[in-house]
């Protein structure tokens, strides 16, 4: 998505789009599909660049996310509030990484670089 054009959403308006895009990757993730999971990691850094832009006043809507039904949409919006609030980022990712799967995985993944000092 272009960044002009996100610019002029509201901040539900991403947030929806979000976590729209963060169930599509993980069906695509689950279904074996690179190429459509690929599209919505795009959808999704783009995302992310627009919230960067809009900090501190996404935040509320990260720590919302990561109760969201989806494992998808919390095992992302986890991964992005490690950066502001790291406890509560930090157990939805270890409750993540107990699921079998792709979603499991990436959240140990993740636990694993932030202890390695990799990642946020």
């Amino acid at each position: 998505m272009k960044p002009e054009a996100l610019q002029s959403l509201s901040i539900f308006q991403l947030v929806a789009l979000y976590e729209k895009a963060a169930q599509a990757h993980g069906k695509a993730m689950e279904d074996g599909k690179p190429r459509a999971a690929s599209k919505q990691t795009d959808i999704i850094l783009s995302l992310h660049e627009e919230f960067r832009r809009r900090e501190p006043e996404v935040r509320t809507a990260f720590l919302h996310m990561m109760s969201h039904e989806s494992k998808w949409v919390r095992l992302l919006a986890a991964t992005y509030a490690l950066r502001f609030s790291p406890n509560d980022a930090e157990a939805v990712l270890r409750e993540l990484a107990q699921l079998p799967g792709d979603c499991g995985f990436l959240a140990g993944f993740t636990l694993d670089q932030r202890q390695k000092g990799t990642r946020e």
